[in-house]
């Protein structure tokens, strides 16, 4: 959208930001160092230049101040304005600081090429494709905002294949009666109890640890996810789960309901009191560390070596796929889907859902 006006022109690019420029003495076009949030920004600097003109005190712009922001300068600035979650800020902070910043962060903004991503891309994190893909995806989102801002004239990071990870290690899903041999090998009682949550109930780490007292029934007959904690940088963080239909109620099979109604007899009072407590930060969060430990050792007792504890998700999902459990209802029960395929099923899966639970326990 561009707006005409008697000194200079402005322009709504797709971002919702404002560019401005003007014509100056010089008969040279010159733009805002900057984009505006709001179009009044962009017409008060306008009206800055035109009273330099009228003044007599207007200066073509110097080689300082048309300098191209740098990259990280770029990046740093478009993480600071978008709408993000605590946790994911600090997530892509540490991207930038940690694998962007040191080989592409100091270069001009418009001055990355193709084979300068390329060649970052290539010596980056080989031996962690989720976070390599993680990280191409940032830097490809940061050069289509530039693009949408006329920052540059074309994205140089184009890989788009680059932004999927291949998984390096296959998730095993263990059968029923390797789950039921799993519990009995965990030695702390609370731990046995996450471990029966998250192998029958599809429940991810996050999510257990983000269990409160009012999230499961006084029967245990349901448990009501509705938000995950997550470890950045140092720090905890407690939100929403990882997808839109991660928010969702899961139907315990009754077989491990009294396990859970006892351990609901050793938590904390309050409503808010942590199912599952641990060492993490000022809450005591139950720690992937924590987690991780048990499971491993619990695997291995069973013969199977370094098992980890999102193998148990899958271990869920696989047997209540056995049960004849459709697509969509499986995907509403473990809570892995895009919005738009949340919205076409979750609702209808909240009764089938009970169903899938009683025949887990005729298994």
């Amino acid at each position: 959208m561009a707006g005409k006006r008697s000194f200079g022109g402005l322009r709504k690019l797709p971002s919702g930001r404002w560019q401005a420029n003007y014509t100056g003495p010089d008969v040279v076009v010159h733009k805002a160092p900057a984009t505006f949030a709001a179009k009044v920004d962009a017409e008060g600097w306008l009206a800055a230049e035109r009273r330099k003109i009228d003044l007599g005190t207007w200066r073509p712009p110097t080689v300082e101040q048309k300098r191209t922001l740098t990259l990280a300068e770029y990046a740093a600035q478009r993480i600071g304005q978008r709408t993000l979650t605590p946790r994911t800020r600090k997530h892509y902070e540490n991207i930038l600081d940690r694998h962007i910043g040191p080989v592409l962060g100091g270069a001009a903004l418009a001055g990355v090429t193709v084979t300068m991503v390329r060649s970052w891309y290539a010596a980056l994190l080989p031996d962690a494709p989720t976070a390599r893909a993680h990280a191409y995806a940032l830097l490809h989102s940061v050069f289509r905002d530039a693009l949408d801002e006329g920052l540059i004239d074309a994205n140089p990071a184009r890989e788009r294949k680059a932004m999927n990870s291949k998984r390096v290690r296959p998730i095993r899903a263990l059968t029923k009666a390797q789950l039921v041999a799993l519990v009995e090998h965990v030695r702390a009682d609370d731990l046995k109890v996450a471990v029966m949550v998250g192998g029958w109930c599809g429940l991810r780490s996050g999510e257990l640890k983000g269990l409160r007292r009012r999230d499961v029934a006084e029967d245990a007959s349901v448990i009501h996810v509705e938000r995950a904690v997550t470890y950045r940088g140092g720090e905890y963080f407690e939100g929403e789960p990882k997808t839109e239909a991660g928010v969702r109620t899961v139907s315990v099979p009754s077989s491990i309901r009294p396990a859970i109604v006892a351990h609901m007899r050793t938590v904390g009072r309050g409503r808010n009191a942590l199912v599952f407590t641990g060492t993490g930060g000022p809450e005591g969060y139950l720690t992937d560390w924590q987690l991780r430990r048990a499971v491993a050792a619990a695997g291995a007792a069973i013969g199977v070596d370094d098992l980890r504890p999102h193998e148990l998700r899958h271990t869920a999902a696989t047997l209540a796929a056995q049960t004849g459990a459709t697509t969509k209802q499986l995907m509403a029960r473990i809570g892995h889907a895009t919005m738009g395929a949340a919205l076409l099923y979750q609702h209808a899966a909240a009764e089938q859902d009970a169903e899938i639970a009683r025949k887990l326990d005729e298994m």
